[in-house]
């Protein structure tokens, strides 16, 4: 005799998500590399991807109720999320093509990494209805929960997840180096993305590797991979020069375009 599934249970299976069979918790040596990449409060991003929606970092009332909005990116494409918490979200507008935000916390949940945003512009939110309606500008969120069609096992899968985060998300160290991107992305003269910097070869010595690896071209993000937080920033419209103490890496709209030794 077959048993019919309890109410309970059909509301957990529409509730729960699915993942594929390889879906795993993501490791923790996979979560250090990360972190030492996309750093809550000190990460910022250029939206990529038309009509995400976002709402009040105020919430829905004004009084910081329900006041996120998440989506999940499954597959490339994005969706409103379903989870337990996402069950009253509403929008108050949607992020635009070349908006800058800053990524404030980086979540690690099961197969999925989930990176809440607010953006540096701020937007028209309106309250009420009739005559009581007001709308004024303010900032809001977004949260950003990518689901990997990949399995997440550890360092070495670290690009390609770099590089599935900014379909959506193009990552910069600094606001200068996000604003002048998204300028370029405004202008409609932004580079296409490419894949993360690869891991540091561990045979050469550090002088070979910095020559052979900091080449023209090369991302703010992917220069950090290789040599860290620079000792000295100083930045002047669409340039930038990053100093150590054995050379100087010069940017030009978002990209390495000279480095003295």
């Amino acid at each position: 005799m077959r048993l019919r599934p309890t109410s309970a249970a059909l509301v957990l299976s529409v509730l729960l998500p699915t993942f594929p069979a390889w879906a795993q918790k993501i490791p923790p040596e996979f979560r250090s590399a990360f972190e030492g990449k996309v750093r809550a409060n000190r990460t910022y991003a250029v939206v990529v991807k038309k009509g995400v929606p976002t709402t009040s970092i105020y919430g829905v009332k004004g009084d910081q109720t329900d006041a996120f909005y998440s989506v999940d990116i499954k597959g490339g494409e994005w969706e409103t999320s379903k989870g337990w918490l996402d069950f009253n979200q509403v929008a108050a507008d949607v992020l635009v093509e070349g908006e800058v935000v800053e990524i404030v916390d980086v979540t690690f949940k099961d197969a999925r990494i989930d990176l809440r945003t607010v953006s540096l512009e701020a937007h028209k939110v309106s309250r009420g209805s009739g005559f009581s309606q007001a709308t004024k500008r303010e900032p809001v969120s977004t949260n950003f929960k990518f689901f990997f069609p990949f399995a997440v096992r550890g360092p070495e899968d670290l690009p390609r997840t770099l590089e599935y985060v900014e379909s959506y998300l193009r990552l910069f160290p600094s606001e200068q180096a996000a604003r002048t991107f998204a300028g370029q992305v405004l202008a409609g003269t932004a580079p296409a993305a490419s894949a993360a910097a690869t891991p540091r070869a561990a045979a050469a010595p550090a002088s070979q590797t910095v020559r052979r690896e900091i080449k023209v071209g090369m991302t703010p993000l992917e220069v950090l991979d290789v040599l860290g937080k620079p000792e000295k920033e100083v930045s002047f419209e669409t340039r930038t020069r990053w100093t150590y103490p054995d050379l100087t890496v010069l940017f030009e709209n978002g990209r390495v375009k000279e480095v003295k030794f």
